[in-house]
């Protein structure tokens, strides 16, 4: 997970504390998360742009 988190505060610059509540949001909903990046065209889009491979652990 801390590989992550330093993967969300380089690539939009948030701050630590703030990474640590998305990854823990993800945590929480990580069932609902890939209903939620695929349903769209733009949740696809956004997948296919995760850094890290990310999207590939989303469901993609």
């Amino acid at each position: 997970m801390e590989e992550m988190i330093e993967g969300l505060i380089a690539k939009t610059g948030i701050s630590k504390e703030q990474a640590e509540k998305v990854v823990a949001f993800l945590k929480e909903n990580a069932t609902k998360v890939p209903g939620w990046l695929g349903s769209t065209d733009v949740g696809q889009s956004i997948k296919d742009k995760l850094p890290g491979g990310l999207g590939g652990m989303l469901g993609g």
